[in-house]
């Protein structure tokens, strides 16, 4: 599927309250309410989608950070193009608005599994089909 497409519809998806409440943890639906940043708690599940979508492990690679001070006592997850050796963080306005920068050279490379509850779920109310 192609990328522009997948984004669009996560965008879209990450102001749903009724994906919110599908989606995120209570921990991180009270954050999202709190400030206000619709991606605020998607990282992961937005990351999985696009990945599994456009093109998997010969396109993306999941990177993550951990650091309780900034990501809210959790991790944080983005993607890196093969390709282009370019950062994709559809979810990055959660920390920017509030003035956190984010160190995406610190991040660490990670493997995906099995397809998770949350992204099939993101996906599927997204409107971008099956995982």
């Amino acid at each position: 599927m192609e990328l522009d497409i997948i984004i669009v519809a996560l965008k879209k998806a990450f102001k749903s309250e009724e994906i919110k409440k599908a989606v995120l943890d209570d921990h991180w639906y009270r954050l999202n309410i709190k400030t206000g940043i619709h991606s605020t708690g998607f990282c992961f599940a937005a990351s999985e989608v696009i990945f599994r979508l456009n093109g998997g492990t010969d396109n993306w690679k999941v990177v993550y950070l951990k650091d309780p001070d900034h990501w809210n006592n959790g991790t944080h997850y983005f993607l890196e193009n093969k390709h282009e050796n370019t950062i994709l963080d559809i979810t990055r306005c959660q920390y920017e608005e509030r003035g956190i920068k984010i160190p995406y050279d610190l991040g660490k490379g990670r493997g995906l599994m099995k397809i998770s509850k949350k992204a099939r779920i993101l996906a599927k109310l997204a409107g971008l089909g099956e995982l």
